[in-house]
């Protein structure tokens, strides 16, 4: 029971990460005028490649 239940929280985890991925890939913000350049793992979660 207790690895069913760590299992699905696992796979709850990483969706709830890729979304955060997806939304992060897409958008574009800068805090001031510094703005990092994204890491290139970051573009396969991109829409427009």
């Amino acid at each position: 029971m207790k690895k069913n239940l760590s299992k699905m929280a696992a796979k709850k985890i990483t969706s709830a990460m890729n979304v955060f991925l997806r939304i992060d890939a897409n958008s574009t913000s800068c805090t001031v005028i510094y703005q990092p350049k994204a890491p290139k793992g970051l573009s396969k979660f991109r829409r427009t490649k």
